[in-house]
């Protein structure tokens, strides 16, 4: 990476790798339609569709989406509609997406596992892809050690000869609904570790997205833990990832996220959200009190943040943090939680509510 780039995004999340497979399989053409769109969300994530909060979870996977650029978000106004969050009326995927399906040059004889593909459309990279799983679902069909869960990289290595050739399949069509899946293919994602520690004996676990304000929270709860059981480094956009390994803390049934207000900030618990609802973890919750305290500070300069993207991103919060964060990003402006520092909060007792 070089010096003044942005960071590397984090891998695409299973909920948009999901919802990105269901489009694709889908889409006839480029420009894919709001029913479309619906029609693949709830084949994809019917929990989530039918969920609460269905709008602005589709909202925040649409936009992750457009992040990893495997669609194209509209830039016209008139082309979304005027609910909160807003939605497009329609999205374009890219044209690497749209290659013309072709034919294999010869029959194949595809495995039980793979019967859909007789009558798939699919590219010639596609078929290539499908006959390296077809030979290992032959190769391993008597053989049960072989078909022993194994993380997702391993898997992909054994397979391919390419240990990130999985990574860039699951969030296309071979993956969508009643196609392949990683189950088939006896492999998981492996979220990467996520540094916690124990303060008290409550049920709430408190996440932190950065370094030095993670230290400082610690150091002033463990004095006085209250309901906090856990509190967790989420190591920036990482957490989007290790936020399965929730799954392994105990008690916890209140799990809250205090980071910067800005849009990486915002996005992150967003998209951990959903994960954590997948996994059959209670939703993120935002510190409100920490990020109250957060939003009496100046702002510092930042990347302006279209209005769409914005709503999106602050739905997470509730009234009127959400307002407040809006305009902030709208304004090219954010605030980092460093800015709550250990003097403040060691003084302010307002944010342990």
């Amino acid at each position: 990476m070089t010096a003044g780039s942005p960071p590397p995004l984090p891998p695409l999340s299973p909920a948009a790798a999901s919802l990105s497979a269901a489009l694709q399989a889908r889409a006839e053409k480029a420009t894919v339609s709001r029913a479309t769109l619906v029609e693949a969300f709830s084949a994809a994530l019917p929990g989530l569709a039918s969920g609460e909060h269905a709008r602005t979870a589709l909202a925040t996977l649409l936009h992750e989406l457009a992040d990893h650029r495997l669609l194209n978000l509209p830039t016209s106004r008139a082309h979304w509609d005027a609910g909160r969050p807003r939605l497009p009326e329609q999205v374009r995927l890219p044209a690497t997406t749209q290659a013309t399906p072709r034919a294999p040059r010869e029959p194949v004889s595809w495995r039980p596992e793979l019967d859909w593909a007789y009558t798939a459309r699919l590219t010639a990279a596609q078929t290539e892809d499908l006959l390296a799983c077809n030979r290992w679902f032959r190769d391993s069909s008597n053989a049960p050690d072989r078909r022993t869960p194994i993380p997702l990289r391993e898997r992909s290595y054994e397979i391919f000869r390419d240990e990130k050739r999985l990574d860039a399949l699951i969030s296309g069509a071979l993956f969508a609904p009643g196609r392949l899946t990683l189950d088939q293919l006896a492999t998981y994602r492996q979220p990467p570790p996520l540094a916690h520690h124990q303060l008290g004996d409550g049920d709430t676990l408190l996440v932190v997205e950065n370094s030095d304000t993670y230290a400082t929270l610690h150091d002033l709860i463990a004095k006085q833990p209250g309901r906090i059981r856990f509190i967790a480094f989420g190591a920036g956009r990482s957490f989007e990832a290790s936020v399965s390994r929730l799954t392994e803390l105990s008690g916890i049934h209140r799990i809250f996220y205090y980071g910067d207000l800005d849009a990486d900030g915002l996005a992150i618990p967003a998209r951990a959200s959903l994960t954590a609802l997948q996994h059959g973890l209670p939703p993120i919750e935002p510190a409100t009190d920490l990020y109250r305290l957060l939003l009496g500070h100046t702002p510092t300069p930042s990347a302006l943040v279209a209005d769409d993207r914005a709503q999106t991103l602050t739905a997470w919060l509730p009234a009127p943090l959400s307002t407040q964060a809006h305009d902030l990003l709208t304004a090219g402006q954010r605030l980092a939680q460093e800015a709550t520092n250990h003097n403040q909060l060691s003084v302010d007792s307002s944010w342990r509510t």
